[in-house]
């Protein structure tokens, strides 16, 4: 397993960037050094990105599960206010 080591904080492009530790399985280190390199970036570049974009699909998940139960929440609210109307004759609103 290897580890990167906390060394520092650093300013890229306006944002602060901080020094991580992360292990990771030799395996996947080996395949990552491999790919970024393909791709001509460097491995924190790489971990970065695949971060940030986990990161994403977690959070819509996340939000698509509130969503989902909000619409639940609001059918149910919306069978109640049927229920209390339906006895209620159209023609003389």
């Amino acid at each position: 397993m290897h580890i990167l080591y906390i060394l520092g904080v650093y300013e890229m492009r306006g944002a602060n960037m901080v020094r991580v530790n992360i292990c990771l399985p030799d395996k996947l280190k080996e395949e990552v050094k491999k790919i970024s390199k393909e791709q001509n970036t460097n491995f924190s570049y790489f971990v970065r990105e695949a971060t940030k974009e986990h990161l994403y699909r977690v959070k819509k998940e996340i939000l698509k599960k509130k969503l989902i139960e909000q619409c639940k929440e609001t059918a149910e609210l919306n069978l109640e206010v049927c229920e209390e109307f339906k006895y209620v004759d159209g023609e003389n609103l």
